[in-house]
């Protein structure tokens, strides 16, 4: 799973994500080429035009909807997995939105996070996942703001181990 949050979670404001951060943006766009990117529907529409080496599958509800770029569509985290390993990419990149990746979690073994300073409203949060105790931050690295990146930002990468007597 790929993620940019702020302060309280807060991962979008209903109208897109509530910053422009082209380090952050790099960072996703390096992470995610040449994998698969499980998408909302929404997410999707938001990001059409932004798919280079990338493969969208975009988890909906309606297995008869059409998008522009036609995507494969799929109805569960399960299919979007078995969508996947079918087109013979590497690793399934959850990349949004809220419900997408509250639905994805339990499945995901990596977290790539970016941390932004910064105390914007939204409703759109990502789902909680530290309370569990198996999550560890492996990496972490620290980027000041700019001229171009209004904001500063960290980048964490997070790890699911079992618990040591599931071992």
């Amino acid at each position: 799973m790929i993620a940019a949050m702020a302060a309280e979670r807060v991962i979008g404001t209903g109208d897109g994500i509530p910053w422009h951060l082209p380090r952050d943006q790099e960072h996703f766009r390096a992470y995610a080429a040449g994998k698969a990117m499980l998408l909302g529907r929404r997410t999707y529409e938001e990001m059409i035009g932004w798919f280079t080496t990338q493969t969208p599958i975009v988890l909906t509800r309606d297995s008869e909807q059409t998008l522009e770029g036609t995507p494969c569509l799929v109805t569960s985290v399960e299919a979007a997995i078995e969508a996947a390993q079918d087109l013979g990419v590497n690793e399934l990149v959850v990349s949004g939105g809220a419900q997408v990746y509250a639905a994805a979690l339990a499945s995901a073994d990596s977290l790539v996070l970016t941390i932004v300073d910064a105390e914007v409203e939204g409703a759109a949060r990502f789902p909680e996942f530290r309370d569990s105790g198996d999550w560890h931050c492996r990496e972490s690295e620290r980027h000041a703001a700019d001229a171009e990146n209004v904001y500063a930002m960290e980048f964490q990468w997070w790890k699911r181990e079992a618990p040591w007597n599931a071992r």
